[in-house]
This record gives structure tokens, sequence and C-alpha cells, in this order.
């Protein structure tokens, strides 16, 4: 039996007209529950705005298709995927002592975006005097920035000292005196 708490429990739970909630629970025999999962199987992805318009002094209802696209949520997922990451990574600076900074990559970001001339020299000045910096991924793994400086710059440097070691010294150039060949001699028989 299909009463009318029934059609307005329909029309709450999915925005449909009187009409519609009526045909689905005919339908489904009076079952709520099946009427609602109808209804949104046939307008999945679809939301339907009924707005009653007159020609020629009939009245007609118009529904728009305003289909929902996926790809605009599945790039505002992308984007707070990436934002939880750099707050789950983290950069650490730490000395024989212990951890003397630990802060997540995207307040880094920040710094160096807003504040590059105090950020970008102090990292520098930290790598300098040999303090470790390293990534602390979530997962457990580290990437040690200072190794991956030291290696360049000895590598840098490796190619400095070869460079200078082929070079040749300038070396005096002591002239030889010239011998002399006792085969100048022409015999001709």
């Amino acid at each position: 039996m299909i009463t009318l708490e029934k059609v307005d429990q329909l029309r709450k739970r999915t925005n449909c007209s009187y009409e519609e909630a009526k045909e689905l629970l005919e339908k489904h025999d009076g079952d709520v529950l099946e009427a609602i999962v109808d209804f949104e199987k046939n307008r999945k992805g679809k939301s339907y705005s009924s707005g009653k318009y007159y020609s020629n002094g009939k009245s007609y209802e118009a529904f728009s298709d305003n289909t929902n696209y996926k790809s605009g949520g599945d790039f505002w997922k992308k984007v707070r995927e990436v934002i939880q990451l750099g707050f789950d990574n983290r950069i650490v600076v730490e000395d024989t002592k212990g951890i003397l900074l630990n802060i997540p990559i995207n307040i880094l970001l920040l710094l160096v975006i807003f504040v590059p001339y105090i950020t970008i020299p102090v990292f520098i000045l930290l790598l300098v005097l040999g303090y470790k910096i390293s990534i602390k991924k979530a997962k457990g793994d580290e990437v040690d920035i200072s190794a991956m400086m030291k290696d360049v710059t000895d590598k840098f440097a490796g190619k400095v000292n070869n460079q200078q070691a082929n070079k040749p010294e300038s070396q005096e150039i002591v002239p030889q005196p010239e011998e002399k060949d006792d085969y100048n001699e022409m015999t001709i028989e």
C-alpha cells in the first residue's frame, strides 16, 4: 500500500516529484528502499531539475541534464593527495647532538617561495657547516641530501684535481748539444 508518508520519505531522499515517487513506489509494491535504489540506478550521474514552461496555452515540463564530470573531481583528489604527501614527508636537519629542525616539506616550500633570500642561504650554510639534511618519508625511508651534495662536490673537486694533475707543469727546456754524426760520408762505387 502506497501512503503519503512513503511518498514524502522517497521525495526527501531522492528529491524527485510526487508523480515520480508514486510511480516508483507502485513499481516496487510500496518498498521505499527498492524505489530509492531504482531511482539512483536510473539517474546515476545525472541531476534533473524540473521546470515548467508554457507554449500555446499548454503546460510542458522540461528536464535539464547536468552531467557531473569526474575529471574535475579526480584532479582535486590528486591535488589533495599531493598536499597530504607534502605534510607526511618531512625535512630533517640534524647534527651530532640530535635533531635541530623537523618540518613538513610543504612548510619548507612556502618558506622558499615567500622568504627565499633567508631560507636558501640558511640551508646552504647548514650544508657547509656539516649538518645532515635529509628527507624522511612517511614509510620510513630516508633520502640524505647532505650525502648527495657531498658526492657531487667530491666528484667536481676530483675532476678539477684530475685536470690539474694531467696539466703538464712548466719545465725548462734545456737544449741538448747536437751530436755529430760520423756517417755523413757517401760512398759511390
